[in-house]
């Protein structure tokens, strides 16, 4: 399954897209990360048999395949492009969708048993039938986190998203309905730890300013190259067939399965040298790491702020389409815990075992979680392409704010 070619294009899809604009040694792989949460999915099952929770074959099986394949369906960069490349389809859909076939990896699943695809899609897509193995890959405690957090954290040499694997994994059991991960008591604080990775991890890390910055310079790219393909204007060529499908938004499914981040790399190479100013402009600014300058924005900013920063942004001389770029915290692909009245209701919570033995939300039992998941804090920017254009919205918003 790994030797299938779908799978082998995870090693050419960066697990954290653009981040090494900001930590340098954030090159790693989407194809290291799902191995990783097979391993911590053998691990934590031979933890939990330890502990007298014992899984079947089928469910031993199911599981490694499911945390393996998890991921499959991501594009190039990852999370950067998810939506933008292919509108309306997102890379859970996509993972089905080379799941079930006609693929190498659909292939080889079959060999082992006939339904084994049909059972993993069952699995992602929460089918009570699976809901423990659900849980254990995806929910609020999970490996598909667990791997990704200490990952992100090692590669990106940060100390952000970093918690005590093997003590974590040694306070988890099973909860009474064997549906549902449940925290040991004496594991509190290994939880707390954990909670907090997620918390550090998604805003020094995953909603970093200089991150997310390029990223929007590389969404607003890829409009303005579908704005030019819509008019002719790569009828003389300048577009890879790779990615001529989804310029054109007719792709299919063989057309995601060959695009990587090479992909991506070799047209922004190929339209630095574009005759259209704004291509070839925001071109050179992802590959020369000529950053847009962010300005934060107040939680309830004015409600015309958006048309006066237009006007400051025309004013210098900038398209404010391609030029004047918004951003918010919810628009990041990676989460941290909060309550369940705030969080998503289909992910149940952390539980932890109180002094008397019962699960409790961890909530409940920890202060310092209560603390930063009773509500979801909100982060704003936009990007403006030069200092004087970030100095003058300052000034705008320091005038409309007071």
């Amino acid at each position: 399954m790994v030797d299938t070619r779908e799978f082998q294009r995870l090693k050419r899809i960066r697990h954290l897209g653009l981040s090494s604009v900001t930590y340098h040694g954030s090159e790693h792989t989407r194809f290291g990360h799902s191995l990783g949460v097979f391993h911590l999915f053998e691990r934590l099952v031979a933890e939990l048999e330890y502990k007298g929770h014992k899984f079947s074959d089928e469910e031993k099986v199911l599981g490694g395949c499911t945390a393996l394949l998890h991921d499959i369906g991501h594009g190039p960069l990852s999370h950067v492009l998810e939506g933008v490349l292919t509108p309306g389809k997102k890379h859970e859909d996509w993972t089905q969708e080379i799941i079930l076939g006609p693929t190498e990896i659909h292939c080889s699943l079959t060999i082992i048993d006939s339904h084994l695809p049909e059972k993993i899609c069952q699995v992602l897509k929460g089918d009570p039938k699976w809901q423990l193995l659900t849980n254990i890959i995806k929910s609020q405690i999970d490996i598909d986190r667990m791997d990704y957090l200490l990952r992100d954290a090692i590669m990106t040499g940060s100390t952000y998203g970093r918690f005590d694997l093997p003590r974590l994994l040694s306070v988890l059991e099973l909860n009474e309905q064997r549906n549902s991960l449940v925290v040991q008591y004496k594991g509190l604080m290994a939880a707390e730890q954990f909670v907090f990775a997620r918390y550090y991890a998604y805003w020094q890390i995953y909603f970093h300013k200089t991150t997310r910055g390029i990223e929007k310079i590389l969404h607003t790219l890829w409009a303005r190259a579908k704005e030019l393909y819509k008019h002719g204007f790569f009828s003389q060529g300048g577009v890879s067939p790779t990615l001529q499908p989804f310029l054109e938004e007719k792709w299919q499914p063989e057309d995601y399965l060959i695009i990587d981040d090479v992909d991506i790399w070799q047209a922004l190479k190929s339209w630095q040298f574009s005759s259209d100013d704004i291509l070839s402009d925001l071109s050179r600014r992802v590959l020369n790491r000529e950053l847009f300058k962010p300005v934060s924005l107040p939680e309830n900013p004015p409600f015309d702020l958006h048309e006066q920063c237009k006007q400051v942004v025309q004013t210098h001389g900038y398209n404010p389409k391609y030029y004047l770029l918004w951003d918010r915290a919810s628009d990041v692909a990676y989460d941290y815990y909060t309550s369940q009245d705030e969080d998503d209701k289909s992910k149940p919570p952390i539980l932890v075992r109180d002094s008397n033995g019962k699960p409790q939300d961890i909530t409940k039992l920890s202060d310092p979680v209560r603390a930063i998941a009773g509500k979801r804090k909100v982060g704003f920017c936009i990007y403006v392409p030069d200092e004087n254009c970030r100095n003058d919205i300052k000034k705008l918003i320091e005038s409309t704010t007071k």
